[in-house]
């Protein structure tokens, strides 16, 4: 993520996100992060989240993750404006501005609600539809970190209530792999075309046995 001037996330003047750990070198937190999300997310399959699928499980979801890494896990960003990635081929992405962050979480779990959260949708359809909601709340960004990961786990549990598997290490773990999904994802943010992520998320898809 591109530097944010004054960034409250942050300690002061450094671009290294506060953490319980108090690490203030970016390689020692990236080690320290990918540690303890690696044993929160084994839990959270273990103990996964009931209820509906809206923001405050989102949050819930986000707070199981990152609660050992971050202080602010489970919060909403505010007050750091719009936040930008640049990509290594130079491609920039642009995520909505943190004050628009609950309005329009808020306007996409309703409409997700209105689709029935996309229950009885057979494979191909529901590979489609969970595309435009992973594009849509990707779009908003709702935490000021880990939200790829945070939505990886949501939308595989969303799949789950909907009669399927959503297995992302389908999708694979080379650098192409890597690069394919990036691409994929910022489309769909940037020019609201999700037709490259359906394509992935289907090949990741899978009916549920006895669905």
């Amino acid at each position: 993520m591109s530097p944010i001037p004054n960034d409250p996330y942050c300690y002061p003047g450094t671009d290294v996100l506060i953490n319980h750990g108090g690490y203030r070198a970016q390689a020692e937190l990236n080690k320290f992060e990918s540690d303890a999300v690696f044993l929160a997310s084994a839990a959270l399959k273990a103990r996964p989240i009931r209820g509906s699928f809206d923001t405050k499980r989102l949050q819930e979801t986000h707070r199981r993750i990152f609660g050992n890494v971050y202080p602010w896990a489970g919060e909403l960003r505010s007050g750091i404006g719009m936040m930008t990635k640049t990509r290594a081929s130079g491609f920039v992405v642009a995520y909505g501005p943190s004050e628009n962050v609950p309005g329009a979480l808020q306007a996409a779990f309703t409409a997700l609600k209105d689709e029935k959260f996309l229950r009885g949708l057979e494979t191909a359809a529901l590979a489609s539809r969970l595309a435009h909601y992973y594009g849509e709340l990707d779009a908003i960004h709702a935490f000021r970190e880990g939200n790829s990961r945070t939505l990886r786990a949501f939308f595989a549990d969303l799949a789950q209530a909907a009669g399927h598997r959503l297995e992302w290490a389908r999708m694979g773990a080379t650098e192409e792999d890597r690069q394919r999904l990036y691409q994929a994802r910022d489309l769909a943010v940037m020019r609201g075309d999700s037709a490259q992520l359906t394509g992935l998320i289907a090949a990741c898809l899978r009916r549920a046995p006895g669905a």
